[in-house]
């Protein structure tokens, strides 16, 4: 056997060996429920109407940069007014959104966690749940059907603190279960609600109308 021969016969055996000692490859990866998870945020974060507007880092700095110039020369307007219109929340409107956090006027404690769940009781049998996302201070639920959305999030009132969109908008005041709500209609036709059903926060947001809206908050009940 000549020395050509020889690599050659060599090279052949531990190639066939180096491919056997490779696995097979599987197709069939399963991935975690962490990444499932972060996953539906990253997709629901995209369906925003705003989300061309911060997909990338240099958006975002240049949104916070615009965002602190516009706020420092915003003025709040008419919040002793709203505080005293709508109980235990304070609302400050600037130009473009407001802040919405809950202040707890009465003796009354709170529960300082999610103890017992309220949910929607209206039929959305024809609404699949898009996300859900549940702790000990929050629950939030996305329903779709087509191109209609159904918010609703519940929190314990301690941690509710919110920024909404409420550029355009104007803020009213409407009855709920027996409790006053906020309400305002965003420049994306959402109708948004916002309540302290006694025990909690509950808020419920949707594109699907403002009357059907009143109907869904309506039926949120303890369920558990």
């Amino acid at each position: 056997m000549t020395d050509s021969e020889f690599k050659q016969a060599i090279s052949e055996a531990l190639c066939e060996e180096y491919v056997k000692s490779i696995p097979e490859h599987n197709s069939d990866h399963i991935f975690s429920d962490s990444f499932n998870k972060k996953m539906k945020k990253l997709i629901k974060r995209q369906k925003k109407p705003y989300y061309r507007i911060i997909n990338t880092a240099g958006k975002r700095a240049a949104c916070i940069a615009v965002a602190a110039l516009i706020l420092s020369f915003s003025t709040v307007m008419g919040v002793d007014a709203l505080r005293n219109a709508f109980k235990n929340f304070i609302i400050k409107i600037f130009s473009t959104y407001s802040e919405i956090s809950y202040v707890d006027e009465s003796e009354v404690s709170a529960p300082g966690t999610i103890e017992s769940i309220y949910s929607i009781t209206y039929d959305l049998s024809d609404y699949e749940i898009d996300y859900e996302d549940y702790d000990s201070v929050r629950r939030h639920i996305i329903y779709k059907k087509d191109d209609i959305y159904i918010d609703y999030y519940q929190w314990i009132k301690s941690e509710y603190d919110a920024h909404l969109n409420t550029e355009d908008a104007e803020i009213s005041q409407m009855e709920i279960q027996g409790h006053e709500a906020i309400y305002y209609c965003d420049n994306h036709n959402y109708h948004n609600l916002i309540w302290d059903n006694g025990e909690y926060v509950i808020m419920v947001n949707s594109n699907v109308g403002k009357n059907k809206l009143i109907d869904i908050a309506n039926s949120v009940q303890k369920v558990e």
